[in-house]
Parts: C-alpha cells; sequence; structure tokens
C-alpha cells in the first residue's frame, strides 16, 4: 500500500514539476507543459501500479479472472460519463426552475471543441487514469484485503486527500508554488470526490466508471462550471443570483448527487442478492 502511495506522490510532484520547468527552460506553449505532465504522470503511475498488482496478486493468491482494470470493463466508461452529464444537467434544471441561475448562452462548438478535446487528453493521462488506477484500484483492493468495504473506501478516501496536501507540502519544502490551495472547502471536495468515485466503482465492478466519471467532472467544471481559463469562450453561460450559488449547487449535485444514486443502487444489488440466496 506504501509503495503504490509513495508512487503517486512522487509521480504527481515530478509530473508537476517538469511542466513548470519545461515552461522555464525552453518557454513552451501551454499545449507542451501538458504533454509533458500527462507522459511524465503516466508514464510512471500505470506501468508501476500494474506490477504492484500481480505482486498483490501473488500474495494474496487471488487473481481476477477479468480485472477491474480490464478493457473488458471498458464500457463502463460510457456509465461514468452519462452518470456526470446526468447530474450536471440534472443541477441546471433544477437551479434554473428555482431561480438561481438563469442561462444567457450557448456558444457553438466550433469556438470550444478544439480546446475541450486537448484538454480531455491532458486529463485522462495526468489526472483521471493514473489517480483511479492507483487510488479508485490498487490502493483500495489492498486495503479491503484488510478491512470491511466501508472502512476501506474511507481509508481510500483519506490517502486522496494525503496525495494533494503531500505534494503541496514538497513543493513548497522545494520552494515551488504549491499547485493548489489547501483549505477546509478543498478537503470536503476532495472527500466526497473520493467516496463517490470508489462507490461508482463498487457498482460497477469497474474501474473504467471511475475514470469516465472523474473526466467528466472536471471538464464540465472547467468548461461550462469556471470556464476561461483556456483562452476560449465556455460551453454555456448564466447568471447567478447570488455569487457562486451554481457552481455550489452543481458541486453537490455532482458530488452528493453521485454518492446518493452509488449507495441506492449497491442497496438495491445487496437485497436482490440476498433474495437470490434465500
Amino acid at each position: 500500500m506504501l509503495a503504490g502511495w509513495a508512487t503517486l506522490v512522487t509521480a504527481l510532484f515530478l509530473a508537476s514539476s517538469s511542466g513548470d520547468v519545461t515552461v522555464q527552460l525552453f518557454g513552451s506553449s501551454k499545449h507542451t507543459q501538458y504533454l509533458v505532465k500527462s507522459i511524465v504522470m503516466s508514464g510512471l503511475v500505470v506501468p508501476i501500479i500494474l506490477y504492484l498488482y500481480q505482486h498483490l496478486y501473488r500474495m494474496t493468491g487471488v487473481k481476477p479472472q477479468t480485472p477491474i482494470y480490464s478493457w473488458k470493463r471498458g464500457y463502463h466508461f460510457i456509465t461514468g460519463v452519462l452518470l456526470a452529464i446526468a447530474l450536471a444537467a440534472l443541477s441546471f434544471i433544477v437551479a434554473s426552475s428555482q431561480g438561481w441561475i438563469v442561462i444567457e448562452k450557448w456558444y457553438p462548438p466550433d469556438q470550444w471543441f478544439t480546446a475541450l478535446l486537448i484538454n480531455i487528453l491532458f486529463a485522462v493521462f495526468y489526472e483521471a487514469l493514473p489517480e483511479e488506477l492507483g487510488l479508485r484500484g490498487l490502493l483500495y483492493d489492498v486495503l479491503r484485503h484488510r478491512f470491511p468495504a466501508w472502512l476501506s473506501v474511507l481509508f481510500q478516501t483519506l490517502l486522496f486527500v494525503c496525495v494533494t496536501t503531500a505534494v503541496a507540502l514538497i513543493q513548497a519544502f522545494v520552494g515551488l508554488a504549491p499547485g493548489v490551495s489547501i483549505d477546509i472547502s478543498y478537503i470536503v471536495i476532495i472527500l466526497c470526490f473520493g467516496v463517490g468515485l470508489q462507490l461508482l466503482r463498487l457498482w460497477t465492478g469497474s474501474l473504467w466508471a471511475s475514470i469516465g466519471f472523474h473526466l467528466t467532472y472536471l471538464e464540465i467544471m472547467r468548461f461550462v462550471i469556471l470556464p476561461h481559463a483556456y483562452g476560449v469562450p465556455p460551453i454555456i453561460t448564466y447568471h447567478e443570483s447570488e455569487a457562486g450559488i451554481g457552481m455550489l449547487f452543481a458541486i453537490a449535485m455532482m458530488q452528493i448527487g453521485g454518492i446518493i444514486v452509488s449507495l441506492v443502487i449497491l442497496s438495491a444489488q445487496r437485497i436482490i442478492r440476498k433474495k437470490h440466496i434465500s
């Protein structure tokens, strides 16, 4: 478990630092910076975590016929994508009906699609794939061999928070600007996000569902909820009755709503299994 966690911390620190160094030394564009970060992060995390998985299988003597990261379970990527989109859309529908937001304008795809596509590639290999494989994959499975499911979910989520905290502390220690500002609101968001992603993996039986949800959540945040960071118009603009209410409601709907949906489905699956046994 320590090896998996240390791999994520080291890779995230090296990836974020390598992107900054690339800009400082070569004056590279933002796209080149994205490319370097993605290559370093996935290039380190994916092979090491897959190797550690084989070590885990040897230690436990249990190797599933179809691992949770197998391409055969890849269709659940769409499950995660659709769930995130549905929850985000529901948040806008509810917020609009309550008068919390007023939709102002939809921008045509030719103004934002290229930037979205580039960011999707970056987000997959820098964030969604390595984080899900390491945290919701290996670390959870190691914990699950020692603890009940609910404790494993909790401990995995705490380790998720510790990854970003450790990287920020290392960056500060070596004189680099931390990549994120860690405060109570950030920790709460990360905790809810980690729980929701883990529960999604549990009821689908596929890590690809978590990857799909993670990726879609990031793109909705970057191109709808908190846009303007990529030099292109957002997909949609809206006016808020109170500053930040639309953002907070959308985040809550995607995260808390995702947890509720997963718990309902897991409960239904448990009831069905009990009926089959009896």
